[in-house]
């Protein structure tokens, strides 16, 4: 189409032509004028939630700092290594209770860590790379444990899971059924076999605080079964057995942090005791 022309008809094709552009061209600056306008906000929103995570770990640096200083300040990462073989001994006694036919007889042990040295406590063991306190070397340590054979004449305690099958088995009996306490009333002898058999059924989760909660109920069951029997045998050994009790609640201990084999052997030791004096009842 020419640019000068004197058709009128021609004039005004072009001039449509020309318009139709001109509302295409503004519809495209609208168009771009929105898009310009969403990535601004889009890069105004990201901008902000740039800065709050930027402000959010800088909170969390600062946080871990202080825990880390606090950690440091409060936690040892040391174990004494007589705190380690009297736990150590401990669990191979536990195995030993789950077990009415086997003896652990002794243990050899060597064991490699980081060795540090507390002026009272004596040497410290660390297990894992230590990241507090002062520089310790790394060495192996080994030892042995070894139970002690009784002296001659002195009973040996039996495995706790035969003391625990024989008790089961006496207060099983239906001798005990007479004697009834409480309200609503219940048998004392039929509540020492339940937490004798849910404590078997248990077995597995067997810990020493566990076995302890178990033997304080069967004390105070016993306790309760002797009064009412009002054989004075009993009694005194149900009550020695209470004391006992009383002696390993994790409440009570003002010596040892921690517990021993033998402490395990003296709760087998009382359990076991109050079952043979229940026994001659039965006669």
């Amino acid at each position: 189409m020419p640019l000068i022309t004197d058709d009128i008809f021609e004039a005004r094709a072009a001039y449509s032509v020309l318009e139709l552009r001109a509302v295409a061209a503004e519809q495209n600056i609208f168009l771009l004028q929105n898009t310009i306008g969403n990535i601004s906000a889009a890069q105004r929103s990201t901008a902000q939630s740039a800065a709050t995570l930027q402000q959010f770990s800088i909170g969390q640096i600062q946080s871990n700092s202080q825990l880390l200083a606090q950690e440091s300040a409060t936690i040892s990462p040391d174990i004494s290594l007589q705190a380690f073989i009297a736990a150590l001994g401990l669990s191979a006694a536990m195995g030993e209770a789950t077990m009415p036919d086997r003896a652990i007889p002794s243990l050899n042990v060597t064991v490699q860590g980081y060795v540090s040295f507390d002026p009272v406590q004596g040497p410290q063991l660390r297990l894992y790379q230590p990241e507090f306190g002062s520089a310790a070397v790394i060495a192996s340590i080994s030892f042995d444990l070894a139970k002690v054979t009784p002296t001659p004449g002195s009973p040996v305690p039996r495995s706790l899971y035969s003391v625990l099958q024989d008790k089961q088995s006496v207060f099983g009996n239906v001798f005990w059924t007479r004697f009834v306490s409480g309200t609503p009333p219940l048998q004392p002898a039929s509540e020492i076999v339940i937490t004798i058999a849910k404590a078997f059924a248990n077995l597995d989760n067997w810990t020493f605080p566990y076995l302890i909660q178990q033997a304080e109920a069967i004390a105070a069951q016993e306790s309760a079964l002797a009064t009412l029997t009002g054989a004075s045998a009993f009694i005194n050994k149900a009550a020695s057995l209470s004391t006992l009790m009383q002696s390993l609640d994790p409440s009570a201990r003002t010596g040892a942090a921690y517990y021993v084999a033998g402490d395990l052997f003296a709760l087998s030791t009382g359990l076991d005791a109050t079952t043979q004096i229940a026994r001659t009842l039965l006669q």
